[in-house]
């Protein structure tokens, strides 16, 4: 199992929702990536993925955040903000599906998730990322890439 594991979260038929795939595709085809860690993409349901991440080193989770303004920016945090304005509860975020799969098995590993988020303006029913955001696909490519020594 390698130590570092890259999951593109998204969905590909919603515009700029499909940014983390979009860099998960782009991660994996990089040698100097996929020689240190596995990558895939998850679509929205991190929970999937679960056994695929226990026991790694770090999971890094590479996601579209609506902010409404700066789209195209690049952050990295540890810890996104849970939102709790859904509506639902049939449906969990991907910050909420990581909070309960911690809570779930308290021994999960890794101890360590980083938040690669690419800011978007809205998320929409449509095909393609917007121009701003496919310029920052490169970008948050290479903050994931910082992140893996």
């Amino acid at each position: 199992m390698k130590p570092f594991a890259v999951l593109g979260l998204g969905n590909s038929l919603m515009g700029d929702d499909a940014a983390g795939v979009a860099v998960a595709e782009m991660l994996a085809r990089d040698s100097t990536v996929t020689d240190r860690a596995e990558v895939w993409t998850a679509g929205a349901d991190v929970l999937r993925s679960m056994d695929r991440i226990d026991g790694r080193e770090r999971v890094i989770l590479v996601d579209a955040v609506e902010c409404g303004e700066e789209p195209g920016r690049v952050s990295v945090v540890d810890q996104p903000p849970l939102d709790r304005q859904h509506g639902h509860a049939h449906w969990l975020s991907a910050a909420e599906a990581v909070e309960l799969m911690r809570r779930a098995m308290p021994g999960l590993r890794p101890a360590k998730f980083t938040w690669v988020l690419v800011h978007v303006a809205s998320i929409k029913a449509q095909e393609g990322l917007s121009a701003e955001v496919a310029a920052a696909i490169p970008a948050a490519a290479a903050a994931v890439k910082a992140l893996i020594p």
